[in-house]
Protein backbone atom coordinates (compact mmCIF):
# COMPACT_ATOMS: atom_id res chain seq x y z
CA UNK A 1 0.00 0.00 0.00
CA UNK A 2 1.36 3.38 -0.81
CA UNK A 3 1.89 5.63 1.68
CA UNK A 4 1.26 9.35 1.25
CA UNK A 5 4.40 10.87 0.14
CA UNK A 6 4.67 7.61 -2.42
CA UNK A 7 1.05 8.25 -3.34
CA UNK A 8 1.75 12.65 -3.65
CA UNK A 9 5.19 11.25 -5.99
CA UNK A 10 3.08 8.80 -8.49
CA UNK A 11 0.17 11.78 -9.15
CA UNK A 12 3.18 14.24 -9.70
CA UNK A 13 5.03 12.05 -12.28
CA UNK A 14 2.60 9.67 -13.69
CA UNK A 15 2.33 9.60 -17.61
CA UNK A 16 0.29 6.34 -18.22
CA UNK A 17 -3.25 5.66 -17.02
CA UNK A 18 -1.37 2.37 -15.13
CA UNK A 19 -0.09 4.80 -13.05
CA UNK A 20 -3.02 6.61 -11.63
CA UNK A 21 -3.94 4.23 -8.54
CA UNK A 22 -7.06 4.73 -7.69
CA UNK A 23 -8.34 3.69 -11.47
CA UNK A 24 -5.97 0.57 -11.80
CA UNK A 25 -6.76 0.24 -7.87
CA UNK A 26 -10.56 0.20 -8.34
CA UNK A 27 -10.15 -1.68 -12.02
CA UNK A 28 -8.62 -4.95 -10.69
CA UNK A 29 -9.00 -4.90 -6.94
CA UNK A 30 -5.35 -4.88 -6.65
CA UNK A 31 -2.97 -2.64 -4.14
CA UNK A 32 -0.67 -0.48 -5.41
CA UNK A 33 3.34 -0.68 -4.48
CA UNK A 34 6.22 1.83 -5.05
CA UNK A 35 9.35 -0.32 -5.24
CA UNK A 36 12.49 0.67 -6.93
CA UNK A 37 11.00 3.35 -9.01
CA UNK A 38 8.46 1.34 -10.39
CA UNK A 39 4.73 0.91 -9.40
CA UNK A 40 3.19 -2.59 -9.57
CA UNK A 41 -0.21 -3.65 -8.07
CA UNK A 42 -0.79 -6.73 -6.19
CA UNK A 43 -4.06 -8.80 -5.87
CA UNK A 44 -3.60 -12.47 -3.73
CA UNK A 45 -0.79 -14.37 -5.84
CA UNK A 46 -0.90 -12.20 -9.21
CA UNK A 47 1.69 -9.11 -9.63
CA UNK A 48 1.07 -6.50 -12.53
CA UNK A 49 4.06 -4.86 -13.02
CA UNK A 50 4.47 -1.56 -15.09
CA UNK A 51 7.75 -1.74 -16.54
CA UNK A 52 7.60 2.00 -17.31
CA UNK A 53 10.16 4.25 -14.21
CA UNK A 54 8.77 7.46 -12.92
CA UNK A 55 10.94 10.22 -14.04
CA UNK A 56 13.39 11.02 -17.34
CA UNK A 57 13.96 7.74 -18.26
CA UNK A 58 11.33 5.00 -19.34
CA UNK A 59 13.03 2.21 -20.37
CA UNK A 60 12.74 -1.30 -18.84
CA UNK A 61 14.34 -2.17 -15.95
CA UNK A 62 14.61 -5.96 -15.31
CA UNK A 63 16.33 -5.60 -12.02
CA UNK A 64 13.10 -3.76 -10.34
CA UNK A 65 10.92 -6.62 -12.07
CA UNK A 66 13.07 -9.31 -10.03
CA UNK A 67 13.03 -7.04 -6.95
CA UNK A 68 9.20 -7.26 -7.03
CA UNK A 69 9.04 -11.16 -7.42
CA UNK A 70 11.42 -11.61 -4.89
CA UNK A 71 8.97 -9.39 -2.20
CA UNK A 72 5.59 -10.77 -3.66
CA UNK A 73 6.34 -14.09 -4.70
CA UNK A 74 3.83 -13.69 -7.62
CA UNK A 75 2.39 -17.82 -8.98
CA UNK A 76 1.31 -15.01 -11.94
CA UNK A 77 2.11 -11.76 -13.60
CA UNK A 78 1.49 -9.65 -15.94
CA UNK A 79 4.14 -7.33 -16.99
CA UNK A 80 3.77 -4.09 -19.68
CA UNK A 81 6.97 -2.64 -20.74
CA UNK A 82 8.44 -0.89 -23.42
CA UNK A 83 9.86 -4.10 -23.92
CA UNK A 84 10.04 -7.50 -22.93
CA UNK A 85 13.20 -8.56 -21.47
CA UNK A 86 14.40 -12.17 -21.10
CA UNK A 87 12.92 -14.26 -18.98
CA UNK A 88 13.35 -17.75 -17.16
CA UNK A 89 9.80 -18.20 -16.61
CA UNK A 90 7.52 -19.63 -18.99
CA UNK A 91 5.60 -16.51 -20.36
CA UNK A 92 3.44 -15.44 -23.80
CA UNK A 93 4.12 -12.53 -25.45
CA UNK A 94 0.88 -10.07 -26.39
CA UNK A 95 0.40 -8.32 -29.51
CA UNK A 96 2.37 -5.13 -29.16
CA UNK A 97 0.77 -1.28 -29.34
CA UNK A 98 1.78 1.85 -28.76
CA UNK A 99 0.95 4.75 -26.33
CA UNK A 100 -0.98 7.80 -28.18
CA UNK A 101 -0.20 11.48 -26.64
CA UNK A 102 -1.69 15.04 -27.80
CA UNK A 103 0.66 17.95 -26.60
CA UNK A 104 -0.79 21.00 -25.27
CA UNK A 105 -2.22 23.78 -26.25
CA UNK A 106 -3.61 21.93 -29.02
CA UNK A 107 -4.07 23.98 -32.37
CA UNK A 108 -7.11 24.89 -34.05
CA UNK A 109 -8.78 21.52 -35.43
CA UNK A 110 -8.26 20.80 -39.42
CA UNK A 111 -11.17 21.66 -41.55
CA UNK A 112 -12.60 18.14 -41.90
CA UNK A 113 -13.28 17.81 -37.72
CA UNK A 114 -13.59 21.28 -37.59
CA UNK A 115 -16.92 20.51 -39.94
CA UNK A 116 -17.89 17.88 -37.79
CA UNK A 117 -17.86 19.49 -34.48
CA UNK A 118 -20.06 22.22 -35.96
CA UNK A 119 -22.55 19.59 -37.31
CA UNK A 120 -22.88 17.69 -33.56
CA UNK A 121 -23.21 21.49 -31.98
CA UNK A 122 -26.54 21.99 -33.98
CA UNK A 123 -28.02 18.08 -32.32
CA UNK A 124 -25.96 17.65 -29.35
CA UNK A 125 -26.02 19.96 -25.93
CA UNK A 126 -22.82 18.97 -23.52
CA UNK A 127 -22.64 18.26 -19.83
CA UNK A 128 -20.40 17.31 -17.04
CA UNK A 129 -22.85 13.95 -15.61
CA UNK A 130 -22.91 11.94 -13.41
CA UNK A 131 -22.59 8.09 -14.15
CA UNK A 132 -25.76 6.03 -14.16
CA UNK A 133 -28.71 3.61 -15.88
CA UNK A 134 -28.09 5.59 -19.18
CA UNK A 135 -24.49 5.25 -18.81
CA UNK A 136 -24.47 1.81 -17.90
CA UNK A 137 -27.10 0.66 -20.57
CA UNK A 138 -24.30 2.39 -23.17
CA UNK A 139 -21.37 0.12 -21.71
CA UNK A 140 -23.40 -3.06 -21.58
CA UNK A 141 -24.17 -2.32 -25.24
CA UNK A 142 -20.51 -1.96 -26.09
CA UNK A 143 -19.22 -5.02 -24.17
CA UNK A 144 -22.06 -7.27 -26.08
CA UNK A 145 -21.21 -6.26 -29.39
CA UNK A 146 -17.68 -6.82 -29.10
CA UNK A 147 -15.44 -10.13 -28.12
CA UNK A 148 -13.80 -9.14 -25.50
CA UNK A 149 -11.24 -10.75 -23.06
CA UNK A 150 -12.09 -11.60 -19.81
CA UNK A 151 -9.54 -8.93 -18.51
CA UNK A 152 -11.24 -6.47 -20.41
CA UNK A 153 -14.80 -7.26 -19.68
CA UNK A 154 -13.86 -6.64 -15.99
CA UNK A 155 -12.58 -3.25 -16.80
CA UNK A 156 -15.70 -2.38 -18.53
CA UNK A 157 -17.94 -3.81 -15.60
CA UNK A 158 -15.61 -1.90 -12.45
CA UNK A 159 -15.72 1.69 -14.47
CA UNK A 160 -19.05 2.63 -11.56
CA UNK A 161 -16.48 1.70 -8.37
CA UNK A 162 -13.98 3.70 -10.38
CA UNK A 163 -15.56 6.67 -10.62
CA UNK A 164 -16.67 6.41 -7.04
CA UNK A 165 -13.54 6.26 -5.97
CA UNK A 166 -11.81 8.82 -7.92
CA UNK A 167 -11.92 12.56 -7.71
CA UNK A 168 -10.12 13.29 -10.08
CA UNK A 169 -12.46 11.91 -12.76
CA UNK A 170 -15.28 13.89 -14.77
CA UNK A 171 -17.75 12.05 -16.95
CA UNK A 172 -18.34 14.43 -20.24
CA UNK A 173 -21.44 13.51 -22.22
CA UNK A 174 -23.07 14.71 -24.92
CA UNK A 175 -26.95 14.94 -25.20
CA UNK A 176 -29.75 14.88 -28.41
CA UNK A 177 -33.30 16.60 -26.53
CA UNK A 178 -32.42 15.27 -22.97
CA UNK A 179 -31.34 11.33 -24.42
CA UNK A 180 -27.73 10.70 -23.84
CA UNK A 181 -26.01 10.23 -27.05
CA UNK A 182 -21.74 9.40 -25.86
CA UNK A 183 -19.88 9.87 -22.86
CA UNK A 184 -16.40 10.43 -22.37
CA UNK A 185 -14.46 9.70 -18.88
CA UNK A 186 -11.39 11.45 -18.22
CA UNK A 187 -9.14 11.71 -15.43
CA UNK A 188 -7.30 14.83 -14.45
CA UNK A 189 -5.39 13.08 -11.40
CA UNK A 190 -2.03 13.78 -12.16
CA UNK A 191 -0.21 17.28 -12.06
CA UNK A 192 1.14 17.13 -15.84
CA UNK A 193 -1.26 15.03 -17.80
CA UNK A 194 -5.19 14.37 -18.39
CA UNK A 195 -6.04 10.54 -19.27
CA UNK A 196 -8.84 9.90 -21.86
CA UNK A 197 -9.90 6.29 -20.83
CA UNK A 198 -13.23 5.38 -21.91
CA UNK A 199 -15.63 6.58 -24.52
CA UNK A 200 -19.01 4.95 -25.51
CA UNK A 201 -21.30 6.00 -28.10
CA UNK A 202 -24.96 5.31 -28.18
CA UNK A 203 -26.63 2.76 -30.89
CA UNK A 204 -29.71 4.50 -31.30
CA UNK A 205 -29.19 8.14 -30.41
CA UNK A 206 -26.38 8.33 -33.06
CA UNK A 207 -25.53 11.89 -34.36
CA UNK A 208 -22.26 11.96 -36.37
CA UNK A 209 -19.30 13.74 -35.12
CA UNK A 210 -20.65 13.10 -31.19
CA UNK A 211 -17.02 11.96 -30.20
CA UNK A 212 -15.41 14.81 -31.97
CA UNK A 213 -17.71 17.26 -29.66
CA UNK A 214 -16.90 15.30 -26.72
CA UNK A 215 -12.58 15.63 -27.45
CA UNK A 216 -12.80 18.77 -28.00
CA UNK A 217 -14.87 19.57 -24.64
CA UNK A 218 -12.01 17.38 -23.13
CA UNK A 219 -9.23 19.15 -24.66
CA UNK A 220 -10.96 22.44 -23.30
CA UNK A 221 -11.07 20.79 -20.01
CA UNK A 222 -7.43 19.64 -19.80
CA UNK A 223 -6.40 23.40 -20.96
CA UNK A 224 -8.21 25.22 -18.53
CA UNK A 225 -6.61 22.78 -15.94
CA UNK A 226 -3.14 23.33 -16.43
CA UNK A 227 -2.05 20.29 -18.46
CA UNK A 228 0.51 19.95 -20.84
CA UNK A 229 -0.62 16.82 -22.11
CA UNK A 230 -3.81 14.46 -22.58
CA UNK A 231 -2.46 10.50 -22.89
CA UNK A 232 -4.77 9.15 -25.04
CA UNK A 233 -4.13 5.47 -24.32
CA UNK A 234 -2.98 2.84 -26.53
CA UNK A 235 -4.00 2.46 -30.67
CA UNK A 236 -5.93 -0.31 -30.40
CA UNK A 237 -7.03 -0.61 -33.91
CA UNK A 238 -6.81 0.88 -37.00
CA UNK A 239 -10.02 3.04 -36.62
CA UNK A 240 -9.36 4.09 -32.98
CA UNK A 241 -5.66 5.11 -34.03
CA UNK A 242 -7.10 7.39 -37.26
CA UNK A 243 -9.23 8.75 -34.73
CA UNK A 244 -6.90 9.87 -32.38
CA UNK A 245 -4.05 11.13 -35.33
CA UNK A 246 -7.19 13.03 -36.69
CA UNK A 247 -6.80 15.21 -33.48
CA UNK A 248 -3.28 15.08 -33.69
CA UNK A 249 -2.38 12.31 -31.52
CA UNK A 250 1.02 11.10 -32.10
CA UNK A 251 2.38 7.23 -30.37
CA UNK A 252 5.19 8.74 -27.75
CA UNK A 253 6.01 5.41 -26.30
CA UNK A 254 6.05 1.83 -27.32
CA UNK A 255 3.65 -1.05 -25.68
CA UNK A 256 4.69 -4.64 -25.16
CA UNK A 257 2.95 -6.90 -22.51
CA UNK A 258 3.21 -10.61 -21.25
CA UNK A 259 1.85 -12.93 -18.60
CA UNK A 260 4.46 -14.98 -16.97
CA UNK A 261 3.51 -18.80 -14.95
CA UNK A 262 5.66 -19.14 -12.56
CA UNK A 263 4.26 -22.12 -11.09
CA UNK A 264 6.62 -24.84 -10.67
CA UNK A 265 5.31 -27.69 -12.79
CA UNK A 266 4.70 -31.50 -11.19
CA UNK A 267 6.60 -33.75 -13.52
CA UNK A 268 4.52 -36.60 -12.30
CA UNK A 269 1.61 -35.07 -13.13
CA UNK A 270 2.95 -34.04 -16.92
CA UNK A 271 5.01 -37.56 -17.01
CA UNK A 272 0.92 -38.81 -16.85
CA UNK A 273 -0.34 -36.99 -19.35
CA UNK A 274 2.17 -37.89 -21.45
Amino acid sequence: MLNPEELQRVYQQAYLPEHLPDYVEAISGAESHLLENHLCYVRKNHLLFIGYPFGVDHQSNPQAYQAACNRFHPATVAIIAPEIWELTDSFEEQPGDAYFRLNLPAGPPAPGVAYMLRRAQRELSVHTGLFGKEHRKLVKHFTAGHRLSSEQKTVFKNIQRYLKRSRTSRVLEVRKKGRLAAFTIVDLGSVDSAYYLFNFRSVRETVPGASDLLFSEMVNLAQMEGKKTINLGLGVNAGIRRFKEKWGGVPFLDYCSALVDKREVDLGKLAKKL
